[in-house]
């Protein structure tokens, strides 16, 4: 069976990047109290929301964060401060002002100094080539600077705008009428668009799926690169961590609750659970409850209301 699926029927995608606790419509929120970070978040621009995710805009002071792997592109810009990169070798990488991130399938530790505002964007997965004739197998665990996306002339007009500006409403409409003009935002169909629509096939066996989506099994997964920047594996692997963590990270669960969330997810156990959230996030299952338990600063990114996770990273039901 042949599909064809139009971008307007996708709402929800997979991207794992949780960050903060409140829920928020157009308003700030204080994260933890031993968390020095506040957040707002901005639903995308009308013509850009097959594209983009909701904005998000946050003020940090002298904090980390441990970020897991991800699907997603992100377009980052610091508006101030900045973030210093610490590889697992220790060795400290300053990030660039104004960048667009690829999909990553390791974690990381960003550093933000004292004062720092930054505000990001999550590229809907599979959407990247659209938006910007970009190839997504081009950035995948790495990142390249927005004078390589943006006409400079645009990108000038645009950063000195932000000069001496304190009013996020104002920031963010910037922001957004800025993404409007370099981005691509003509809807059309797209095997990204196409293979999110029908998520809840994801982990059918390989010859379903490609009977589903009427292609060949070879074809299939060299779309799937083409759309992602990682194989079919890793694309299975990034939403099953995604749908553990919603339960993973529920205030009440019990320490004994793990073995039901990993076979609810999609895993063959507990330990199969355990080695990927090493993987993808730099730590077990157990270990982040405890963190998230002692409300350890570098792991502030986990505690987020469901509410807010969906809107910024999580678009999958």
């Amino acid at each position: 069976m042949r599909i064809e699926i139009d971008v307007h029927d996708v709402y929800r995608t997979y991207w794992i990047q949780p960050v903060l606790n409140q829920p928020s419509h157009l308003q700030s929120t204080t994260c933890l109290d031993a968390s020095p970070v506040s957040h707002q978040i901005f639903p995308a621009h009308a013509k850009l929301k097959h594209l983009l995710m909701h904005t998000l805009v946050v003020k940090l002071h002298d904090c980390e964060a441990s970020i897991p792997a991800t699907l997603c592109p992100a377009i980052m810009l610091f508006i101030r401060g900045g973030g210093t990169i610490i590889n697992p070798g220790q060795d400290a990488v300053e990030s660039p002002r104004f960048f667009l991130r690829g999909p990553a399938m390791q974690p990381m530790q960003v550093r933000y100094p004292a004062d720092t505002l930054t505000i990001s964007v999550c590229l809907r997965p599979g959407m990247l080539f659209q938006a910007t004739g970009l190839a997504v197998s081009d950035i995948v665990e790495s990142y390249i600077t927005m004078d390589q996306v943006a006409d400079k002339t645009c990108l000038e007009k645009f950063l000195r705008s932000l000069d001496d500006n304190d009013d996020i409403q104002h920031i963010v409409s910037l922001f957004h009428n800025f993404l409007l003009d370099i981005l691509d935002h003509r809807q059309r169909s797209s095997i990204g668009a196409a293979f999110l629509a029908a998520h809840k096939k994801i982990f059918f066996p390989l010859l379903d799926l490609s009977e589903y989506f009427g292609i060949g099994q070879r074809q299939l997964e060299r779309r799937v690169r083409d759309a992602f920047g990682v194989t079919l594996r890793d694309v299975r692997r990034v939403v099953r961590f995604g749908q553990s963590l919603p339960y993973l990270i529920k205030p009440d669960i019990a320490w004994g609750d793990l073995t039901q969330v990993a076979q609810d997810s999609g895993y063959y156990d507990q330990a199969h659970m355990h080695r990927e959230y090493t993987e993808l996030a730099g730590i077990t299952p157990t270990q982040l409850r405890q963190k998230i338990n002692s409300q350890d600063p570098a792991y502030w990114i986990y505690r987020i209301s469901n509410e807010d996770f969906y809107h910024l990273f999580l678009s999958v039901e």
